[in-house]
């Protein structure tokens, strides 16, 4: 199979953090069941009727149903969360106040870190593009746990503090274009030489597109192994999973 980007025309891939190069989705489940576990050792056997990860996945079927809603209610991510938290622990001797899914939230995101990983084939990708392309993130990520996380997994080895874009220090939140143009001034490189990597189609496929750059949509849901769409004059190319980018470049 040819490969759709090349060296020539192509200089610089700017990849999505969150659920492209880390599998928080992994590392939230790990990091819930932690929490969850804790809270649990308190109680009296007998009072439980449901288990750490029975409590896991009714949080997350909830989560799912309210998402998957066709006209999307106005609530923000954090009234959601108390929603799908006091769903799921309706089975449980807890009374869940909005101040007891703050505070068990913020025990979740303090234990995430802990729990963090890369998809399989990440490092050996990098270290393959990183001979032909200058590498970079753009994220809607807290910097300061962005960076925390490069270091922790050893990524600074391709992209240093210098080449990480959040929408905390760099602007509005993607897909806002102004994220993008950012990133790509900095990087001294125009919108047709680079590439967007990202796991979000309304963000990082639609936002790259909206500031004249390709993407690449990884989609672990798409039928076709690999798969080719348009947004305008922009190229769109699907794949399934990280490691399958060598085959994109």
């Amino acid at each position: 199979m040819s490969p759709f980007f090349s060296p020539i025309r192509k200089k610089v891939i700017f990849f999505d953090m969150n659920n492209t190069i880390l599998d928080r989705r992994q590392c939230f489940d790990s990091a819930f069941l932690e929490v969850m576990n804790d809270f649990t050792a308190r109680w009296d056997p007998g009072e439980m009727l449901f288990t750490s990860q029975e409590a896991l996945q009714s949080y997350k079927m909830e989560w799912s149903r309210h998402r998957k809603t066709p006209i999307r209610s106005p609530i923000s991510p954090d009234e959601l969360r108390h929603i799908c938290l006091r769903k799921a622990l309706q089975p449980m001797p807890v009374s869940v106040t909005p101040a007891f899914t703050r505070s068990f939230f913020e025990q979740v995101e303090e234990q995430e870190d802990h729990f963090v990983a890369l998809f399989p084939g990440v490092e050996d990708t990098l270290e393959a593009l990183s001979h032909n392309y200058k590498l970079a993130i753009i994220s809607n990520g807290n910097r300061k746990r962005l960076l925390n996380n490069l270091e922790k997994m050893k990524l600074t080895r391709w992209i240093d503090q210098d080449r990480l874009f959040s929408s905390e220090k760099d602007g509005p939140r993607k897909p806002h274009p102004a994220i993008f143009e950012r990133a790509l001034k900095t990087m001294s490189t125009a919108s047709n030489q680079s590439v967007m990597v990202g796991n979000s189609w309304r963000n990082d496929v639609v936002g790259a597109a909206s500031s004249g750059m390709d993407a690449i949509w990884i989609h672990p849901g798409n039928i076709k192994k690999i798969s080719e769409r348009r947004i305008g004059k922009q190229k769109v190319i699907i794949i399934r999973s990280f490691k399958q980018l060598l085959y994109t470049f």
